[in-house]
């Protein structure tokens, strides 16, 4: 089985204080995808979901608060009742959660990432599956840096450093 892992569609990324171009353009994308991995996979959605004593926020200021409008995921890509919603408050949608735990129970072996930020937490979640021995691939066009730029440079290094296969949408 294989599994679509939705990183950070939140409104604090996509519209709100974090909110983008970039992260608002890669939403039909994802839809695509979440339509795809319904019917032939699970959809998994990884959600900063932060308290005030969390490390996360000595570096980014307060975000994606815990229970609050900014930490839920956008309208449009909207968890339907079968898919998996996993709060996280790292970078890495692996640490402290159950994430593992739940793709090994449902014998995943690939993951497919896409969301936001691709330099930041799409990044560090690839880290955390390549350690774990999860095959992976990232849809670079269904994510979003920080910059341009920054997109770039973790499409390369997540391809490079983890041996993750870079795919887009249309591939499917």
């Amino acid at each position: 089985m294989k599994a679509l892992l939705v990183v950070d569609m939140i409104h604090d990324f996509v519209d709100g204080k974090f909110g983008s171009e970039g992260a608002r353009k890669i939403v039909p994308q994802i839809k695509k995808l979440l339509q795809k991995f319904r019917k032939e996979g699970m959809v998994i959605y990884l959600r900063d979901s932060h308290t005030s004593d969390d490390p996360e926020l000595t570096v980014w200021g307060e975000h994606a608060m815990k229970d609050t409008w900014g930490s839920e995921i956008v309208e449009e890509l909207k968890p339907e009742e079968r898919d998996v919603v996993i709060e996280k408050n790292t970078y890495d949608g692996f640490l402290f959660t159950p994430l593992e735990k739940i793709l090994r129970e449902k014998g995943v072996k690939k993951v497919y990432l896409c969301g936001v930020a691709t330099d930041i937490c799409v990044m560090h979640t690839a880290f955390g599956a390549f350690a774990r021995g999860f095959k992976i691939y990232v849809f670079e066009d269904a994510c979003s840096g920080t910059t341009e730029e920054n997109h770039r440079w973790a499409i390369e290094y997540m391809k490079k450093i983890y041996g993750a296969k870079i795919v887009e949408v249309k591939s499917l």
